[in-house]
């Protein structure tokens, strides 16, 4: 089982999208075809399907593609925090097939009411609902999500994008630290993947392999999940080196470790049951 945790799909914007800036911009169409032949070419059984930054909580792409395969595709929606009756929202993607929620605290405009109480509604709906979190942060964001961590301990939390670490403090950086201290939570997941929004070199991002074997020690092999951030991987690094990354990057890894990390953990959390 190979699975990508972290893949865009979205119809080209028909205006300019103001304030996204993007590797592939919004202008350009990137269709679930081509997804699906990336993933066909590469062995890749299944996909998250994450809504896009510029598409907001128009998720109605993400979600037509996942009901249409559902054992294939799962979609990950964007519900905004800041407007009322956000739950109410969140119900109605879940009953369109969406499987996941995305909270993106790193985007400044939301990052001021993330984990403040009026977004708990949102938190106990996934709860109730076996909803998987992701959280779009930065490395300041910790400590609120390990709160929220406290308070729903049955929301599955998926960081993205390793919480974007400052590469050149190390792993010994006070962030990072902090990202590494919520491995004590038992749901709490770590995505490998976005190396290039972060990373001060070009592939294979060496100064980001001291930040991985840290993960992968601290988290462990059970709760690190890669992801390829399709389409913009195809101009950063391409798809079948983003594949290969975490296997530099670790090492001598065991086929178990490899399995785990590069597919059965995001679909277990994904496609629950037998």
């Amino acid at each position: 089982m190979r699975v990508d945790a972290h893949l865009h799909v979205w119809r080209a914007a028909e205006a300019e999208a103001p304030g996204v800036q993007t590797i592939v911009p919004p202008q350009t169409d990137v269709p679930i075809e081509l997804a699906s032949e990336t993933m066909l070419e590469n062995q890749i059984n299944r996909a998250v399907l994450v809504q896009p930054v510029f598409r907001g909580e128009d998720n109605s792409y993400v979600a037509q593609c996942a009901r249409a395969e559902p054992a294939r595709f799962a979609a990950v929606c964007v519900v905004d925090p800041r407007v009322p009756n956000a739950d109410e929202r969140l119900t109605h993607w879940i009953g369109q097939g969406c499987r996941g929620l995305r909270l993106r605290p790193r985007i400044a405009t939301e990052a001021a009411v993330f984990g403040d109480p009026s977004t708990y509604p949102l938190w106990e709906l996934a709860q109730r609902q076996g909803i998987v979190v992701s959280v779009l942060a930065s490395p300041e964001h910790a400590a609120a999500i390990g709160e929220l961590a406290e308070r729903f301990p049955g929301v599955p939390i998926l960081i993205d994008h390793m919480g974007h670490p400052a590469v050149a403090e190390g792993a010994g950086g006070q962030g990072f630290q902090d990202l590494l201290r919520l491995a004590k939570y038992p749901r709490m997941f770590i995505k490998a993947s976005g190396f290039y929004h972060f990373s001060r070199e070009r592939f294979p991002y060496a100064d980001c392999w001291d930040l991985i074997r840290a993960v992968h020690d601290r988290f462990g092999p059970q709760r690190l999940v890669w992801g390829s951030d399709f389409p913009h991987v195809l101009l950063a690094s391409g798809y079948r080196r983003s594949m290969a990354l975490p296997e530099q990057a670790l090492g001598a890894w065991s086929a178990d470790d490899r399995d785990l990390i590069m597919g059965i953990n995001a679909s277990k959390l994904y496609w629950p049951g037998p």
